[in-house]
């Protein structure tokens, strides 16, 4: 379970990005200099936890700091500056750049700082920037130190090491990119300007961001800017929407790929159940899979194109597809990737974001966010760029079943050496979530209750391949000490799991769920709901806060949402010690799992989210794309009346008008996107359109959340036995008689399906019934006529 293994990060490209010509000079930095770090940092990776091996480091920091403070100012290239590079680039890659600097070291930086560039360089090998309040501005950086100082200002921690660092590197970023882009601007002529915004578009990792507490709008605005202007975007507003009105709403949805990851499982429900007769969707993927979840994928679409590999073809493609509406189903939000590089662009009418992105793009170009009422705090549209759309309930929906696969492997507390009677914390928070400010709670919770162990799986492969463990084991064992707790409570899993099934297998041995917080989870939190484990959610305002309560609130366990540290640490100090509620909320729990909540309603979510896109495409096409961003109010879709709507819908139904009754009840799914009478309606109307098979699937929800209704029933009887399911028929028109045994219409199609696989004989009981319910209806005559027959 855990081999301390310690990896170094994944590298980094070369620091310095040098403009002069070649200079040959003699090299004043020690020529075993670099050796010396290779070694030093090697050995703090084994040991990062050693105090003894952490003063070797610092000293050693600053002597090389002391060196490179000496380089000849006038010489700005050759092996010299090479090595000063190198240096610089083995403490990112060693995680020595994200540790707190030390009062000494922030004197030195101070010291050295104003010793032309050889200082300046210097410095940033001994202060963090996000650490360094007194760090220059680009104006006090020579012109060919710009790129490299992109680099160190713009510097991508492995890890936050100390509490508060989040909230300061958020703060630090934003206004470093204040500047950035402010200075790109205005310099756009400058080849040290472009080298520079080149460095920050190829580098650029807002991860770290997601980890402070509050909303990251203006970052994502001024991080579009930058890219907008490193690439040349050139504004462009010559799509425009066309009335839909006799014609499928034509979606494509834009993913790197269709394969086997959280953004496919998060992105496949919006389009699975899609009515194809209102629907046409069409996927663009940039890379192929060739895996069954693609596979999945391809046949819920009308097409499927894979993306040449240069940027104009794919333009090209996407908008040659003339669609009316583009969903980004890739996370644009973290790092350069090849959709975020076409979001800067106006590929469709209507450009919309997904919850793959963790907060708002920022980009111009798209115009929707669409997030859940259950998921948004009072006053959430002003964190977002785009016009904030909400579906009901939570953002999230989740399809796990297109590539379902048993578990490997199995778990026993004794195979993990976890005491019998102890109670056990279990978290899947990914590594990047367990801030220092997470360590402290759980360790604040692990002293609460003595005896009690704490077992994380954070070492999750969808967010990287690549984690420095031992760094990560060493600072939460010193957390753990520092609250008095021993680090023998705290078992870490290092396994990496053939599939989330195996994750849940090692999950069954907990008795308590820990979400994360700022950024807590929300596919994690899937798999311990599914076992009945009472999870504890703590929620924030942003929607990155607020994903893992959306899911407890869905399933009517809001006493499990926290709203701050207090609250999460009683929830979990009570639970420890209150096994008999402990047992009663995993019957709750697995009662509404059990029922289908509305984030593994696939069906609700196509629903809830074809009424908002065509909601919007509505409103964009009457006021116009200036109109449609400026309104500030969340965009959803409204009912004025669902019962009048509904009560409608059923006098067009019993008129024959099955088209008519269809439209009102979908336009009360778009507003409750399970509401069963509605569902009820659809059914029947799909039913009297020839479409069973979609009949079938809606019956079959509301029965999900309908107690005792045989009408309902007998319905979906018909409704299999027109698709071919004559089998499913019986056995639901069985269970409409066992709820009413009178039921007249359900006893004659009994009749009709016993006679088509040749039971009519056996149905004598339901043949007497009806001739007692109704003796004169022609119908049971000719029943009972063929009942004596046979």
């Amino acid at each position: 379970m855990l081999p301390r293994g310690c990896p170094l990060g994944a590298p980094v490209a070369s620091i310095m990005t040098i403009a002069p010509a070649p200079i040959t000079t003699a090299l004043p930095l020690p020529a075993s200099l670099v050796d010396e770090a290779k070694r030093v940092f090697a050995l703090y990776t084994e040991n990062p936890g050693d105090a003894v091996v952490w003063q070797q480091v610092q000293a050693f920091r600053r002597t090389a700091a002391a060196a490179i403070s000496n380089l000849p100012v006038a010489v700005k290239t050759g092996d010299q500056v090479e090595a000063a590079d190198q240096l610089l680039n083995l403490f990112y890659q060693a995680g020595v750049a994200e540790q707190v600097p030390e009062a000494e070291d922030l004197e030195l930086a101070r010291n050295y700082a104003g010793k032309n560039w050889p200082g300046l360089l210097a410095a940033m090998l001994l202060v963090p920037s996000w650490e360094w309040p007194q760090a220059p501005r680009y104006d006090d950086v020579p012109s060919w130190m710009w790129p490299a100082f992109t680099v160190y200002v713009f510097h991508t921690p492995q890890a936050f090491s100390a509490v508060g660092q989040a909230e300061k590197y958020a703060a630090h970023h934003l206004k470093r990119l204040e500047e950035l882009a402010r200075w790109g601007a205005a310099n756009r002529g400058s080849a040290a300007v472009k080298a520079s915004l080149d460095v920050y578009t190829r580098r650029n990792n807002c991860i770290p961001l997601y980890f402070s507490t509050g909303s990251l709008k203006r970052h994502y605005e001024l991080r579009a800017k930058i890219f907008a202007l490193a690439f040349n975007v050139p504004r462009q507003d010559d799509l425009y929407p066309v009335p839909r009105e006799g014609r499928k709403l034509r979606v494509g949805i834009l993913s790197r790929h269709f394969g086997q990851q959280t953004e496919t499982y998060c992105t496949l429900p919006m389009f699975e159940q899609m009515d194809p007769e209102r629907f046409e969707i069409v996927l663009f993927a940039n890379h192929l899979t060739e895996s069954v979840v693609e596979n999945h994928c391809r046949q819920r679409a009308a097409e499927f194109h894979v993306l040449p590999a240069e940027l104009e073809g794919q333009l090209t493609v996407i908008r040659g597809a003339a669609l009316d509406v583009l969903v980004l189903g890739t996370n644009v939000t973290a790092v350069p990737n090849e959709v975020m590089r076409l979001a800067l662009f106006r590929l469709a009418p209507l450009q919309v974001v997904n919850n793959s992105s963790c907060t708002t793009s920022g980009m111009p170009e798209s115009d929707l966010y669409i997030s859940g009422a259950l998921t948004e705090a009072a006053g959430a549209e002003a964190n977002f760029t785009e016009r904030l759309g909400l579906i009901p309930g939570p953002t999230h929906a989740f399809q796990y079943e297109a590539d379902r696969v048993e578990p490997t492997t199995a778990f026993t507390r004794e195979s993990l050496g976890l005491p019998a009677d102890a109670v056990v914390f279990v978290s899947a928070a990914n590594y990047f979530k367990i801030t220092p400010e997470m360590q402290h709670a759980w360790a604040k919770l692990l002293a609460a209750t003595p005896g009690s162990r704490l077992l994380v799986h954070p070492f999750n492969p969808n967010w990287s391949s690549s984690y420095p463990i031992k760094r990560f084991c060493a600072e939460f064992d010193r957390v753990l000490a520092g609250h008095g707790v021993s680090t023998d409570r705290l078992l870490i899993s290092t396994e990496k799991f053939a599939s989330r099934n195996d994750v849940k297998e090692l999950l069954r041995v907990g008795d308590i769920y820990l979400d994360s917080f700022p950024f807590g989870g929300v596919n994690s939190l899937v798999d311990p709901l599914e076992l009945g484990i009472p999870t504890i959610a703590w929620e924030g305002t942003t929607f990155r806060a607020r994903m893992g309560g959306s899911l407890l609130r869905t399933i009517g366990l809001d006493e499990l949402v926290a709203d701050d540290e207090s609250s999460y640490l009683r929830l979990g100090a009570e639970l420890a010690v209150q096994r008999e509620r402990r047992s009663a909320l995993s019957e709750r729990i697995r009662a509404a799992m059990e029922r289908s909540p509305l984030f593994l309603d696939t069906l609700a979510y196509g629903d809830a989210i074809g009424g908002l896109l065509e909601t919007a495409f509505d409103e964009l096409l009457a006021v116009g794309r200036p109109a449609f961003r400026k309104e500030k109010a969340p965009l959803k879709a409204v009912v004025s009346d669902v019962k009048a709507e509904l009560a409608e819908g059923e006098n067009l139904l019993s008129l024959g008008m099955c088209g008519q009754a269809m439209a009102h009840a979908q336009r009360v799914l778009a507003v409750d996107s399970a509401q069963p009478e509605a569902r009820h309606l659809l059914g029947r109307a799909l039913l009297g359109l020839g479409r069973p098979a979609r009949a079938v699937s809606y019956l079959l929800e509301a029965i999900q959340r309908t107690e005792n209704n045989t009408a309902l029933w007998c319905d979906l009887a018909h409704a299999l036995r027109q698709n071919g399911q004559i089998k499913e028929a019986l056995e639901a028109v069985q269970a409409c008689l066992g709820m009413d045994g009178r039921h007249l219409e359900a006893i004659l199609l009994l009749g009709d399906l016993a006679e088509s696989v040749g039971q009519l004989g056996e149905i004598g009981e339901a043949v007497q019934i009806a001739r007692e319910v109704a003796p004169n209806d022609p119908r049971v005559q000719a029943l009972v006529a063929k009942t004596l027959v046979a």
